[in-house]
């Protein structure tokens, strides 16, 4: 059965290279995008995705702020921050938030896929320049950890 992504990114076009370059794997299905935080909380209640590709900056409610109101509402759902912003406060926060990961959107397919599938499996993440603010010496987990539920 593939993983079930939700895509959440305030650029359209972003979006749609995403879901493309996704659904060409048949490992993956994009069920559903959002372009907002509050959009991607409502859509990941309904649709119940394995994975959420999530950025941080959005107008309104930021992807943090929305990974732990989802993560609330959808546990099983792993978050994976994909985003710009590679500053220790950001990364710190999402993990604090409850983020699986956290990939910079230079990022590439050989990067994102297996981050995506070992993000699905309970593993965790971190793009080589940033695993150092979280104790990651190692972005590339041999084993996946358990999954950690998001603190209240």
């Amino acid at each position: 059965m593939p993983t079930g992504v939700l895509l959440v990114d305030d650029h359209a076009i972003l979006r749609q290279a995403l879901k493309r370059l996704l659904e060409s794997c048949p490992d993956f299905v994009v069920v559903a995008e959002a372009g907002s935080g509050p959009e991607a909380v409502e859509l990941a209640e309904k649709h119940r995705p394995d994975v959420a590709l999530m950025d941080i900056g959005m107008k309104g409610m930021n992807g943090i702020e929305a990974t732990a109101q989802l993560l609330r509402r959808s546990p099983q759902t792993a978050v994976l921050m994909l985003t710009v912003h590679s500053s220790e406060h950001y990364v710190r926060h999402a993990v604090k938030a409850g983020a699986r990961g956290y990939l910079l959107k230079d990022a590439v397919e050989e990067e994102l896929v297996p981050a995506i599938q070992l993000a699905q499996k309970g593993g965790r993440y971190f793009s080589p320049a940033v695993a150092k603010y979280v104790g990651e010496g190692d972005p590339h987990p041999a084993v996946p950890t358990k999954r950690e539920r998001p603190q209240g």
